[in-house]
């Protein structure tokens, strides 16, 4: 497809004219129809050395130091130099065969960026021959001649600079300059195709960063941790050489500061504590104005850190506050780069402000979900007070109705005895009411001691579980009519008065359901001390219910509220016609 700008017809170029262009010199070395040369083998060797090892898409400075060796020792050159080039500045070279014994990489580099801004190849083929824009010789190095060419993208900016020294009839013949033009043209596309795919593991890592931070902020995690993880995700996603981040608190005068735990860098944290007031370094001044904070020469900035100028080297800073919902600073981040990195942009300070915000949101829930638990917490405790309130003044009701009334009872039974003894045998008509009486004071006995037993047995204080069991399962069975089958296993000490207490009334609780609604005829009641657990089940052949359907009475409730006081599990199943199970695990501890 064809479009004008600017009364200009131009094409976008496509992967099939890309692939002419890079293959077009290929023909004038392998075959040149005109004059009948062919290619030597040492250039097919070398056009097979260079194919193959760009074929192994390496990473950059694997291709670089891999062809200058293969150029310098398929040509037979003293000398090789590769640089690659980004937004039209020479970011690392490559040398092969350099033996001067000097550093020449500033003066390489001033050759490298002079071919780069003119895009052109430059040649000098005798000694004294400076390269164009410089006062710099072959013979400044050592060399005879001196080969500049730009390795330039389809689309025509530079991409990498390929320079050759050496005897000038091997690296300025028009067979090496057309043989540095075909690896020019195969090296233009392998940098494409390594630069694309560093980005795409960029890129792939980031993702995983943000992924592994989206999963850290939905989790619920201590806010020192959550700010811990921030500082690690955010410094892998804008590859950030250290930072460190920290949560606001009152100091001893009331005032609001930051405060930070620790220091990150190289995947290592360090302990490190440092408390800001508003204004003092970047993170007071964040505290202060509540604004991101952009630094590219923190040495020398009024905010600075003189510890991580000497021990960290940092020359890049940005840091960003952490605002809650109500827009308060609860936090900040804040992230560095050495003097060899470029420096932060506003970009990258709105980038962390979004994170800033997500983690700011998790804190404050993180918070909230603390604040409830210890809000549970607190209700778990007083349930339990509240629940050993009711043991004691149930024992003491029981005991009262045993001691006090029982033994009122005991009194007038005694006095009617001897009543009837001295009522004269003449007198039917006051015998007959008094033994009634006697009968209903026998009676009410009865029922006070059965009371007793059913607010307090004494049975579990004297003797222990098993036997207040017992007699529980023999009460039920002559007030409800259904059999009931008990299994005790494991209680051969008393260890855990609290936890007998709590099995005793959830299998109360249990049978009173079971008599009240489920029609059984047969109960089985399990329960088993073993590895560190209570074990109770109390299982029912009666008519059951839909567990999901239909909403818990009272009674279970109960029993759930004992079991979450002491840490337990509660395993309710059921289903209408099958019967009802009722399992409960408690820690013995």
């Amino acid at each position: 497809m064809q479009r004008v700008i600017a009364g200009t017809a131009r094409c976008r170029p496509q992967p099939e004219d890309i692939v002419v262009r890079i293959v077009s010199v290929v023909p004038r070395l392998v075959f040149e129809a005109s004059t009948h040369r062919t290619p030597t083998s040492g250039e097919l060797d070398l056009l097979a050395a260079v194919s193959d090892a760009l074929a192994r898409e390496p990473d950059g400075a694997t291709m670089r130091a891999t062809l200058c060796r293969t150029m310098a020792l398929h040509l037979a050159l003293p000398f090789v130099a590769l640089g690659t080039v980004h937004e039209g500045d020479v970011q690392a070279v490559s040398v092969a065969g350099s033996d001067g014994g000097f550093d020449i990489q500033p003066a390489l580099r001033n050759i490298m960026r002079v071919v780069t801004a003119r895009r052109a190849r430059h040649v000098s083929r005798t000694a004294d021959e400076p390269v164009a824009g410089t006062r710099i010789t072959p013979e400044s190095f050592g060399w005879e001649s001196l080969v500049a060419l730009p390795v330039l993208h389809h689309a025509g900016h530079p991409v990498a600079v390929l320079c050759i020294a050496g005897p000038a009839h091997i690296t300025c013949s028009e067979r090496a300059l057309q043989m540095l033009d075909v690896v020019a043209n195969h090296l233009s596309v392998a940098l494409d195709r390594s630069d694309l795919l560093a980005r795409l593991a960029e890129w792939s890592n980031g993702m995983e960063a943000l992924l592994a931070f989206s999963g850290a902020v939905h989790r619920h995690r201590e806010p020192v941790a959550l700010i811990h993880e921030m500082v690690e995700h955010a410094a892998q996603f804008l590859k950030a050489d250290g930072g460190r981040g920290g949560l606001s608190s009152a100091s001893e005068t009331g005032d609001v500061v930051l405060e930070s735990d620790a220091y990150w860098r190289s995947g290592q944290w360090r302990r490190h504590v440092m408390r800001w007031a508003r204004g003092e370094g970047i993170p007071g001044r964040v505290l202060d104005h509540e604004f991101a904070y952009l630094t590219a020469d923190y040495p020398h900035d009024l905010a600075r850190d003189g510890n991580l100028v000497e021990q960290e080297s940092v020359q890049h800073v940005v840091c960003v506050p952490l605002r809650d919902t109500s827009h308060q600073v609860v936090g900040f981040l804040e992230l560095h780069r050495g003097v060899d990195r470029a420096a932060f942009t506003w970009n990258d300070a709105a980038f962390l402000e979004a994170l800033a915000d997500t983690t700011a949101m998790a804190i404050e829930n993180s918070r909230l979900v603390s604040a409830l638990a210890a809000k549970n917490a607190e209700v778990r405790r007083l349930f339990a007070q509240h629940a050993e309130r009711i043991e004691e003044e149930r024992q003491h009701i029981a005991r009262e109705l045993h001691d006090e009334a029982g033994q009122a009872l005991v009194g007038v039974k005694l006095a009617l005895q001897v009543l009837s003894r001295v009522m004269p045998d003449d007198a039917p008509a006051m015998r007959a009411p008094l033994d009634e009486l006697r009968v209903q004071v026998n009676q009410a006995t009865a029922r006070f001691r059965q009371l007793a037993r059913r607010l307090r047995p004494p049975a579990l204080d004297q003797h222990g579980l098993g036997t207040a069991l017992a007699q529980l399962v023999h009460d039920t069975e002559q007030r409800s009519g259904f059999a009931v089958q008990l299994e005790i296993e494991g209680f051969d000490d008393r260890r855990f008065p609290a936890h007998e207490t709590a099995v005793f009334r959830i299998v109360q609780e249990a049978l009173t359901n079971v008599s009240t609604h489920a029609g059984a005829t047969e109960v089985q009641v399990h329960v088993m001390q073993s590895n560190g657990f209570l074990q109770v089940a109390v299982l029912d052949d009666g008519r059951g219910f839909d567990v999901q359907a239909q909403s818990q009475g009272l009674g279970l409730r109960g029993i759930a509220e004992r079991v979450h006081q002491l840490n337990g599990q509660l395993e309710l199943i059921s289903q209408p016609g099958a019967g009802t199970q009722v399992r409960v695990q408690l820690p013995c501890r």
